[in-house]
């Protein structure tokens, strides 16, 4: 994925996640379980969501880094494919990464 796609897909992910909050918050002031003035601040099940939102984007990144760790160590900085008893590199002659 490239950078643009990652910042467009992140920017769609905040998007969502606080047109969803103003929703809720939208819909409990046309309830009448919230007041003007607390329309906009978080209510419990906007910060429920948001801890499981955080929660779950830490998950993702620590698989996606550990992923990427594990790759790195399987190719070389040129891109080709790196055996495990390899200690450089058939195509371009590079040290194999520790």
């Amino acid at each position: 994925m490239t950078r643009g796609k990652k910042k467009t897909t992140f920017l769609l992910y905040v998007v969502i996640l606080l047109t969803i909050i103003v929703g809720y918050n939208y819909w409990s002031f046309q309830c009448g379980y919230c007041t003007l003035s607390s329309l906009l601040s978080f209510s419990e099940p906007a910060l429920i969501l948001i801890v499981c939102n955080l929660i779950g984007l830490a998950v993702l990144l620590r698989v996606k880094f550990r992923n990427r760790k594990r790759l790195q160590r399987h190719h070389c900085r040129c891109g080709s494919f790196l055996r495990d008893g390899w200690l450089f590199c058939p195509t371009c002659g590079e040290g194999r990464r520790a």
